[in-house]
């Protein structure tokens, strides 16, 4: 047989699927130094198809390099070497194949494909663009525009494109699923509701599907229903991290503490889980004793959720011979101060680490947000007797001389929390917003914030309140920003650390609230069972804080003049 025939005959076993039998047929011709970009090409198909990638590179590398204008070479070897496990050498010959000036969409998306998994997501976005202007009609790359328009949290235009990808192709479940999606991130839950609804009947037994549908009816405040939505995702999938997590919040919520921190350890497990730390060390359950054994905690969220959970190393120190609580550096020397109070009795020593600092040798560790498991907290127990947490005497003495004698009250301000929290949207507000309480309460004001968004810091410079004052650049750690709480006689805060802070140190501290709450607010109530110091303020309607500023306005002048502001 010559090389026509064996080529031939090589190429009808291929088109019939045989494909271990094409390449055997060709492997012998394709070693020959002479053997022609056609047989080099086919045989370089026909060994990819059987998964012996390694040759398939080798093949198409040396039909690419006898014919490098040829397109279709060219696209077959970078998508082999993406299978050969070689991306960003199919990226750079896709990206060559760009600068060449190849007009191809399939090569702009391929190329799109590999700049976002290599985490160039701006780049690969204009990429796809480019695509979508060659295939305008390509549903998958109008999905794939909006995946990337969400990674970069431009949800608006998420939005946009992937409804455009369902006007193409609206029998594709996974387009609903992230319409809502991004739905749900913007809180337009109303909205969302309908869409998630219609991807599940298009799939009633997904349990990701009614795991994101109890989460849009969680934040409509249909509680009841959400947690049906829940159990019945886990009826469908017993193990499902994220249903797990859905219902423990919903629970939560209502108040539920018993049922909801079995459910919430599932939260290690979710498709998006931060890997545990400290895995190498035996996990505490609360049966073994401890008397005389070190137990490290790990701070594993927000600051927000150290400060507020940080109260339980206290009822861990009580029955362990040490403690071991391991912080974000701008909590250390917060923490150092942890002390006394939390309704807990006389116990072993808290050592405070950074984290990433050598930690000593323990016998046990434990999330510090597991602690409410292991200690059986309810509704009705939370450790909240007393503050647990001071101001450094050194500092607190500075900001006593820093301010001079008490002439009127001083309340301290914070509008808003970091914007990179994905809850950022409802719960901070413009400073401009306090205007009312600036202008018309006879009182001094201090912003506890160390940075402001640039509209807040503009209206500081434009507004020159001369009541309103900020600290600045003096509020480089929370021990800091604990310093002067203590010498202030409230704080008005969004939902962010420094609210947890005030409630911990027992100052009093008024907390305002978006209409959907975070969990740990509960439902329909004025005070904390976390924090015995704290008063809730909550918006009446979704998104009007002027209306709560007002009510604030007026409740401020009655609750200063007799001390009961909390």
């Amino acid at each position: 047989m010559n090389e026509k025939d064996a080529l031939a005959h090589a190429y009808s076993l291929f088109q019939q699927g045989n494909f271990a039998a094409a390449y055997a047929h060709l492997q012998p011709w394709a070693q020959s130094i002479t053997a022609p970009p056609t047989l080099l090409h086919l045989a370089g198909a026909a060994a990819a198809a059987t998964g012996v990638h390694p040759d398939a590179v080798r093949w198409l590398r040396r039909a690419s390099a006898a014919i490098p204008d040829d397109l279709a070479i060219s696209y077959k070897l970078a998508r082999v070497l993406v299978d050969a496990g070689q991306p960003q050498e199919a990226l750079a010959l896709y990206l060559q194949l760009i600068a060449d000036g190849v007009k191809h969409a399939d090569v702009y998306t391929a190329a799109a494909v590999l700049l976002h998994e290599s985490g160039r997501d701006e780049e690969a976005l204009q990429t796809l663009q480019h695509a979508l202007q060659l295939a305008p009609d390509a549903a998958n790359n109008w999905y794939l525009l909006s995946v990337l328009q969400a990674r970069l949290r431009r949800l608006p235009d998420t939005i946009d494109s992937v409804q455009h990808a369902i006007a193409l192709a609206p029998d594709q479940i996974h387009f609903h699923r992230d319409l809502a999606l991004a739905l749900h991130a913007l809180h337009r839950n109303a909205e969302a509701l309908p869409v998630i609804e219609r991807a599940r009947d298009m799939q009633p037994a997904s349990a990701v599907l009614w795991t994101a549908h109890a989460a849009i009816l969680s934040r409509l405040g249909r509680y009841e229903d959400a947690i049906a939505s829940s159990e019945h995702a886990l009826q469908l999938d017993p193990a499902h991290a994220d249903a797990k997590v859905n219902l423990a919040l919903t629970l939560l919520t209502l108040g539920q503490m018993e049922r909801a921190w079995p459910l919430y350890e599932a939260r290690w497990q979710g498709a998006l889980a931060d890997p545990a730390r400290h895995q190498g060390m035996p996990r505490w359950s609360g049966k073994e004793q401890v008397r005389d054994k070190r137990i490290l905690l790990w701070a594993e969220q927000g600051f927000g959720d150290t400060i507020q959970f940080s109260r339980y190393a206290l009822a861990v120190a009580a029955v362990a011979g040490e403690v071991v609580l391991e912080v974000p550096a701008e909590l250390a020397q917060l923490m150092t101060t942890l002390t006394g109070g939390a309704g807990v009795g006389e116990g072993g020593s808290i050592l405070i680490v950074e984290r990433g600092d050598t930690l000593p040798p323990a016998d046990y560790q434990l999330p510090l947000m597991s602690t409410p498991l292991i200690l059986t907290t309810r509704l009705d127990n939370i450790p909240a007797q007393t503050a647990y947490l001071q101001a450094d005497p050194i500092k607190q003495a500075h900001w006593q001389a820093a301010l001079g004698a008490r002439q009127r009250p001083r309340i301290g301000i914070v509008c808003a929390g970091n914007g990179g929290n994905q809850r950022d949207a409802m719960r901070s507000l413009p400073l401009a917003a306090f205007a009312p309480l600036f202008t018309q309460i006879d009182a001094d004001f201090y912003l506890l914030q160390p940075a402001l968004r640039q509209s807040d810091y503009a209206y500081l410079q434009q507004a020159k309140v001369p009541a309103l004052h900020w600290p600045g650049r003096e509020l480089q750690a929370f021990d800091d920003t604990a310093a002067l709480i203590a010498e202030l006689d409230l704080v008005i805060s969004v939902d962010t650390a420094v609210a947890h802070l005030a409630g911990a140190m027992g100052v009093p501290v008024w907390i305002l609230l978006s209409e959907m709450v975070d969990w740990r607010w509960f439902l329909h109530r004025n005070d904390s069972p976390w924090y015995p110091s704290a008063r809730l303020w909550r918006q009446q309607q979704a998104g009007d804080w002027d209306e709560l500023i007002a009510r604030v306005k007026a409740a401020l002048p009655d609750a200063l003049k007799s001390g009961s502001a909390s």
